[in-house]
């Protein structure tokens, strides 16, 4: 890889750019052009004395100042390379009186590649020398000295995008795990049974992580949108492992005899999934400009797919006599596709039925007390509209009502 200046003067590998060998005329892919205006001129750099210097390579032949001497190579130089066509570059002013700009591109530490336009009005490839306060070109058949120049810079992305995203199904692995994150104690010492509610807070700590990608920097922020089942847009650190907490705020709850409690354990589990995927990056730059390419990596994600919370069977608090009565789960937290949350609550109690209540269905009170009022509402049955009954119905009715009468006073 290629190195680049940073603040105070020292050097880092860059990460979109790197150095290879040059092979004859043939120019490897992404090759970096000394100007878009001629696609046949990239940089290179050759060594003399275990010492690096740039220039430009054309045709097969490396060219570049060294001390006072122009030195062709035809074998043995590298060529500057954007990995995977990832590299952004620009060129910044110098003079004299400046430090070499922020991370101006090096052929080694203490030379960096520049840039005039020559008296032809085409560009000139050399070096710029900072401890010299000088800058290297090739002019003709002689190496020139010049006091400004524009250095080679690599542009950095503000931030990355990754968006459609396609995990590789078959080469995905699914791990999935249960462990108990908290426990709690419902307790109702009354004298009745109450139904005992408390608020409690899980922490699961949550993974996400996309590789490192050849061509891109490590740490910038990163806005990323999952493919299914997550299907979720969430903002992180690229070409790290981001550790999120996340908090789960439920409601633990039982209908608690009197005198009795119950433990409850709060359990999670935790779904892993690793899989190889291919998706859209797009890296964003300060000025607004962007470029987009297709990338592949390694996608790992850990995350909560389950909380219940399990209560055993209830006890007497005075003596830890367990109640016949069985251990119960209740389903706080579900994930699906939508990411919806159920909460679930089974209690079974055990209670002594209340007596049945009777219902009066008619008039309040009886229009009269006498028995006459009877009488008349089944004389009227018997003789109304409603119908004769059948004459042997109507027999047994006359002589009952007869017998009634005679016993009356």
């Amino acid at each position: 890889m290629a190195k680049i200046r940073r603040a105070g003067g020292s050097t880092e590998t860059s990460s979109t750019l790197g150095w290879v060998a040059g092979r004859g005329t043939v120019l490897p892919p992404h090759a970096v052009l000394v100007t878009e205006d001629d696609p046949a001129t990239v940089w290179c750099r050759a060594e003399k004395h275990s010492t690096w210097m740039a220039g430009a390579m054309h045709s097969g032949t490396c060219t570049v100042p060294f001390l006072t001497t122009v030195l062709r190579i035809n074998d043995n130089f590298e060529i500057l390379v954007s990995i995977n066509g990832s590299a952004r570059v620009r060129y910044e002013n110098w003079d004299r009186y400046l430090a070499p700009p922020h991370n101006a591109v090096s052929a080694e530490a203490r030379r960096f590649l520049a840039v005039r336009e020559g008296e032809d009005g085409f560009p000139q490839a050399g070096f710029l020398a900072p401890r010299e306060r000088r800058a290297y070109f090739v002019s003709g058949s002689t190496v020139e000295k010049v006091d400004t120049a524009k250095v080679l810079v690599e542009d950095e992305p503000e931030r990355y995008d990754l968006r459609a995203v396609n995990l590789d199904t078959s080469r995905m692995s699914i791990t999935r795990e249960e462990s108990v994150l908290a426990k709690a104690m419902l307790l109702n010492p009354g004298p009745s049974r109450q139904r005992v509610v408390e608020d409690r807070e899980v922490v699961v700590r949550q993974l996400a992580y996309w590789g490192q990608i050849k061509g891109t920097y490590n740490g910038k922020p990163a806005h990323v949108v999952s493919p299914p089942p997550e299907s979720e847009e969430r903002d992180l650190m690229w070409g790290v492992q981001n550790e999120l907490d996340r908090v789960y705020q439920d409601l633990l709850e039982y209908d608690l005899p009197p005198g009795t409690g119950v433990r409850v354990k709060m359990i999670g589990t935790v779904r892993k999934t690793e899989a190889p995927y291919f998706g859209t990056l797009t890296a964003v730059y300060k000025d607004g400009s962007q470029t987009s390419r297709v990338i592949e990596g390694l996608h790992m994600d850990q995350r909560l797919v389950m909380l219940r919370a399990q209560y055993s069977s209830p006890y007497f608090i005075h003596n830890n006599t367990v109640l016949d009565i069985p251990e119960q789960t209740s389903v706080l937290f579900k994930s699906t596709t939508t990411t919806t949350t159920t909460t679930t609550t089974t209690t079974t109690t055990s209670t002594t039925p209340e007596p049945p209540k009777m219902s009066m269905v008619g008039p309040e009170k009886p229009q009269s007390d006498s028995l006459s009022t009877t009488q008349r509402e089944v004389e009227v049955n018997l003789h109304g509209s409603a119908g004769p009954l059948c004459p042997a119905l109507a027999l047994i009715l006359a002589l009952a009502l007869a017998i009634l009468s005679a016993a009356s006073p």
